[in-house]
Protein backbone atom coordinates (compact mmCIF):
# COMPACT_ATOMS: atom_id res chain seq x y z
CA UNK A 1 0.00 0.00 0.00
CA UNK A 2 1.08 3.49 -0.49
CA UNK A 3 1.74 5.83 2.01
CA UNK A 4 1.01 8.96 0.34
CA UNK A 5 0.06 10.44 -3.30
CA UNK A 6 1.88 13.06 -4.69
CA UNK A 7 0.82 15.19 -7.87
CA UNK A 8 2.72 18.19 -9.86
CA UNK A 9 0.71 21.01 -11.54
CA UNK A 10 1.79 24.03 -13.68
CA UNK A 11 -1.09 26.22 -12.86
CA UNK A 12 -0.73 28.54 -16.04
CA UNK A 13 -1.70 31.67 -13.02
CA UNK A 14 -4.97 29.89 -12.90
CA UNK A 15 -5.85 30.71 -16.73
CA UNK A 16 -7.79 28.68 -19.11
CA UNK A 17 -4.86 27.87 -21.90
CA UNK A 18 -7.09 29.04 -24.34
CA UNK A 19 -6.73 32.61 -22.50
CA UNK A 20 -5.59 34.77 -26.46
CA UNK A 21 -9.76 33.90 -27.26
CA UNK A 22 -11.06 33.40 -24.01
CA UNK A 23 -9.34 34.97 -21.39
CA UNK A 24 -10.66 33.56 -18.23
CA UNK A 25 -9.80 31.92 -14.85
CA UNK A 26 -10.73 28.21 -14.29
CA UNK A 27 -11.59 27.09 -10.95
CA UNK A 28 -8.41 26.03 -9.00
CA UNK A 29 -10.16 24.02 -6.39
CA UNK A 30 -11.89 21.88 -8.16
CA UNK A 31 -8.72 21.28 -10.66
CA UNK A 32 -6.71 20.79 -6.93
CA UNK A 33 -9.24 18.35 -5.76
CA UNK A 34 -9.05 16.41 -9.39
CA UNK A 35 -6.01 15.73 -8.58
CA UNK A 36 -6.86 13.18 -5.67
CA UNK A 37 -3.34 13.43 -3.66
CA UNK A 38 -2.08 13.99 -0.17
CA UNK A 39 0.81 16.62 -1.55
CA UNK A 40 0.42 18.84 -4.73
CA UNK A 41 3.68 20.50 -6.11
CA UNK A 42 2.34 23.88 -7.68
CA UNK A 43 3.92 26.03 -10.11
CA UNK A 44 2.89 28.96 -11.50
CA UNK A 45 0.97 29.88 -8.95
CA UNK A 46 -0.03 34.00 -9.27
CA UNK A 47 -0.54 36.32 -5.86
CA UNK A 48 -1.83 40.03 -6.53
CA UNK A 49 -0.01 42.15 -4.73
CA UNK A 50 -0.78 41.91 -1.11
CA UNK A 51 -3.56 39.10 -1.71
CA UNK A 52 -4.61 35.69 -1.41
CA UNK A 53 -4.19 34.10 -5.04
CA UNK A 54 -6.41 31.38 -6.41
CA UNK A 55 -4.17 28.54 -4.81
CA UNK A 56 -4.42 29.84 -1.73
CA UNK A 57 -8.06 29.87 -1.12
CA UNK A 58 -8.41 26.16 -3.21
CA UNK A 59 -5.74 24.85 -0.67
CA UNK A 60 -7.84 26.49 2.59
CA UNK A 61 -11.00 24.46 1.12
CA UNK A 62 -9.45 21.64 0.40
CA UNK A 63 -7.29 21.48 3.60
CA UNK A 64 -3.95 21.88 2.98
CA UNK A 65 -1.08 23.21 3.99
CA UNK A 66 0.86 25.31 1.85
CA UNK A 67 4.64 26.19 1.68
CA UNK A 68 5.31 29.24 -0.74
CA UNK A 69 7.78 30.05 -2.57
CA UNK A 70 8.46 33.36 -4.65
CA UNK A 71 10.17 33.23 -7.88
CA UNK A 72 9.64 36.82 -10.17
CA UNK A 73 7.75 39.95 -10.21
CA UNK A 74 4.92 38.98 -12.64
CA UNK A 75 2.97 41.57 -15.15
CA UNK A 76 0.61 39.42 -16.66
CA UNK A 77 -0.45 42.17 -19.07
CA UNK A 78 -4.07 42.56 -21.28
CA UNK A 79 -4.89 38.63 -21.67
CA UNK A 80 -5.54 38.37 -17.81
CA UNK A 81 -7.23 41.18 -16.93
CA UNK A 82 -10.19 39.41 -14.70
CA UNK A 83 -6.80 38.57 -12.13
CA UNK A 84 -6.27 42.95 -10.71
CA UNK A 85 -6.36 45.87 -12.06
CA UNK A 86 -2.69 46.58 -13.20
CA UNK A 87 -2.11 42.93 -13.97
CA UNK A 88 0.93 42.83 -11.04
CA UNK A 89 1.80 40.85 -9.00
CA UNK A 90 4.02 37.80 -7.59
CA UNK A 91 5.08 34.45 -9.26
CA UNK A 92 5.88 31.46 -7.29
CA UNK A 93 6.10 27.48 -6.64
CA UNK A 94 4.22 25.99 -3.62
CA UNK A 95 3.77 22.70 -1.86
CA UNK A 96 0.50 21.77 -0.94
CA UNK A 97 0.16 19.06 1.85
CA UNK A 98 -2.34 17.48 3.98
CA UNK A 99 0.61 16.20 6.20
CA UNK A 100 3.07 17.84 8.34
CA UNK A 101 5.49 19.81 6.14
CA UNK A 102 7.78 22.90 7.17
CA UNK A 103 10.36 24.48 5.11
CA UNK A 104 13.67 23.37 5.06
CA UNK A 105 15.51 25.50 2.81
CA UNK A 106 15.85 27.28 -1.06
CA UNK A 107 18.54 26.14 -3.71
CA UNK A 108 19.54 28.87 -5.48
CA UNK A 109 19.44 27.82 -9.83
CA UNK A 110 20.33 31.16 -10.96
CA UNK A 111 21.55 33.08 -12.38
CA UNK A 112 20.85 32.36 -15.89
CA UNK A 113 21.33 34.31 -19.24
CA UNK A 114 18.15 35.24 -20.70
CA UNK A 115 15.62 33.91 -18.02
CA UNK A 116 13.20 36.37 -16.76
CA UNK A 117 13.37 35.12 -13.07
CA UNK A 118 17.15 35.99 -12.86
CA UNK A 119 16.98 34.86 -8.88
CA UNK A 120 14.71 31.61 -9.45
CA UNK A 121 15.18 29.15 -7.13
CA UNK A 122 14.04 25.48 -5.77
CA UNK A 123 12.22 24.48 -2.85
CA UNK A 124 13.28 22.19 -0.28
CA UNK A 125 10.50 20.88 2.32
CA UNK A 126 10.27 18.02 4.62
CA UNK A 127 6.78 16.35 5.04
CA UNK A 128 6.33 13.89 8.21
CA UNK A 129 4.54 10.66 7.09
CA UNK A 130 4.15 9.05 9.89
CA UNK A 131 7.21 8.84 11.98
CA UNK A 132 9.26 8.88 8.40
CA UNK A 133 10.44 11.97 6.63
CA UNK A 134 10.12 12.56 3.14
CA UNK A 135 11.95 15.68 1.15
CA UNK A 136 10.50 17.06 -1.48
CA UNK A 137 12.12 19.62 -3.97
CA UNK A 138 10.01 21.88 -6.00
CA UNK A 139 11.11 22.94 -8.96
CA UNK A 140 10.32 25.23 -11.64
CA UNK A 141 13.14 25.90 -14.44
CA UNK A 142 13.98 28.16 -16.80
CA UNK A 143 12.04 27.70 -20.39
CA UNK A 144 14.88 29.75 -22.09
CA UNK A 145 16.27 26.78 -24.56
CA UNK A 146 18.89 25.40 -24.88
CA UNK A 147 21.26 25.85 -22.46
CA UNK A 148 18.38 27.62 -19.56
CA UNK A 149 17.61 24.08 -18.10
CA UNK A 150 20.62 22.25 -18.28
CA UNK A 151 22.63 25.53 -16.00
CA UNK A 152 19.65 25.04 -13.73
CA UNK A 153 19.92 21.14 -13.37
CA UNK A 154 23.63 21.21 -13.07
CA UNK A 155 23.78 23.77 -10.39
CA UNK A 156 20.55 21.66 -8.63
CA UNK A 157 22.34 18.47 -8.66
CA UNK A 158 24.98 19.14 -6.08
CA UNK A 159 22.53 20.82 -3.63
CA UNK A 160 19.98 17.70 -3.46
CA UNK A 161 20.15 15.76 -0.41
CA UNK A 162 22.52 13.14 0.41
CA UNK A 163 21.66 9.70 -1.02
CA UNK A 164 20.08 8.04 1.37
CA UNK A 165 17.77 10.90 2.20
CA UNK A 166 14.17 9.73 0.95
CA UNK A 167 13.90 12.22 -1.43
CA UNK A 168 11.30 13.40 -4.35
CA UNK A 169 11.71 15.97 -6.78
CA UNK A 170 8.75 17.46 -8.85
CA UNK A 171 7.59 20.08 -11.12
CA UNK A 172 8.08 21.90 -14.28
CA UNK A 173 11.61 21.16 -15.64
CA UNK A 174 10.90 22.85 -19.12
CA UNK A 175 12.95 19.98 -20.38
CA UNK A 176 12.55 16.51 -21.82
CA UNK A 177 12.87 13.58 -19.66
CA UNK A 178 16.34 11.61 -20.62
CA UNK A 179 17.60 14.99 -20.26
CA UNK A 180 16.63 15.41 -17.08
CA UNK A 181 17.83 12.38 -15.69
CA UNK A 182 21.14 12.67 -17.48
CA UNK A 183 22.09 15.29 -15.67
CA UNK A 184 20.42 14.08 -12.34
CA UNK A 185 22.70 10.84 -12.23
CA UNK A 186 21.27 8.39 -9.79
CA UNK A 187 17.44 9.79 -10.43
CA UNK A 188 14.40 8.17 -12.14
CA UNK A 189 11.29 9.02 -13.80
CA UNK A 190 8.28 7.52 -11.91
CA UNK A 191 5.66 9.39 -14.72
CA UNK A 192 6.23 9.15 -18.51
CA UNK A 193 3.32 10.58 -21.05
CA UNK A 194 3.24 13.72 -22.35
CA UNK A 195 2.19 16.54 -20.77
CA UNK A 196 2.65 20.08 -22.59
CA UNK A 197 0.81 22.17 -23.68
CA UNK A 198 -2.36 19.97 -22.85
CA UNK A 199 -3.99 20.52 -25.82
CA UNK A 200 -2.27 18.65 -28.75
CA UNK A 201 0.38 17.33 -26.22
CA UNK A 202 3.75 16.04 -27.63
CA UNK A 203 6.47 16.88 -25.05
CA UNK A 204 6.95 15.50 -21.26
CA UNK A 205 8.07 18.52 -19.07
CA UNK A 206 6.54 17.88 -16.13
CA UNK A 207 8.35 15.13 -13.56
CA UNK A 208 8.19 13.42 -10.48
CA UNK A 209 11.37 11.90 -10.10
CA UNK A 210 13.07 9.30 -6.84
CA UNK A 211 16.74 7.87 -6.45
CA UNK A 212 16.26 4.05 -6.40
CA UNK A 213 18.84 4.14 -3.62
CA UNK A 214 16.43 5.91 -1.16
CA UNK A 215 13.94 2.91 -0.84
CA UNK A 216 11.32 4.78 -2.42
CA UNK A 217 9.28 2.76 -4.51
CA UNK A 218 6.70 4.63 -7.17
CA UNK A 219 3.55 3.20 -8.36
CA UNK A 220 0.52 4.21 -10.30
CA UNK A 221 2.33 7.22 -12.20
CA UNK A 222 0.34 8.48 -14.98
CA UNK A 223 -0.75 12.18 -16.32
CA UNK A 224 -4.13 13.29 -15.55
CA UNK A 225 -6.52 14.80 -17.20
CA UNK A 226 -6.58 18.25 -18.41
CA UNK A 227 -8.42 20.77 -16.02
CA UNK A 228 -7.30 23.79 -17.56
CA UNK A 229 -3.95 24.65 -17.65
CA UNK A 230 -2.05 24.86 -20.44
CA UNK A 231 -0.05 21.83 -18.54
CA UNK A 232 -1.41 18.12 -17.84
CA UNK A 233 -1.19 17.51 -14.23
CA UNK A 234 0.87 13.92 -13.49
CA UNK A 235 0.44 12.01 -10.48
CA UNK A 236 2.25 9.02 -8.08
CA UNK A 237 1.83 6.98 -5.35
CA UNK A 238 4.80 6.44 -3.01
CA UNK A 239 5.56 4.13 -0.82
CA UNK A 240 8.55 5.03 2.24
CA UNK A 241 11.32 2.47 3.37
Amino acid sequence: MPDLSLASFNTHYGVHASRRAHPRAFDMTAALASLDTDVVVVQELWRPDGERGAVDDAATALGYEIVYEPTSRATLGPHWPHLVPDGEGESGIAVLSRLPVRRIGSLALGPTPGDPAPVRTALDVEVDVGPRRLRIVAVHLTSRLPHGPVLQLRRLAPLLPTPGTPTVIAGDCNFWGPGVVGLLRGWRRTVRGRTWPSRMTHSQIDHILVRPGDGIRASDGRVLPRVGSDHLPVRVDLALP
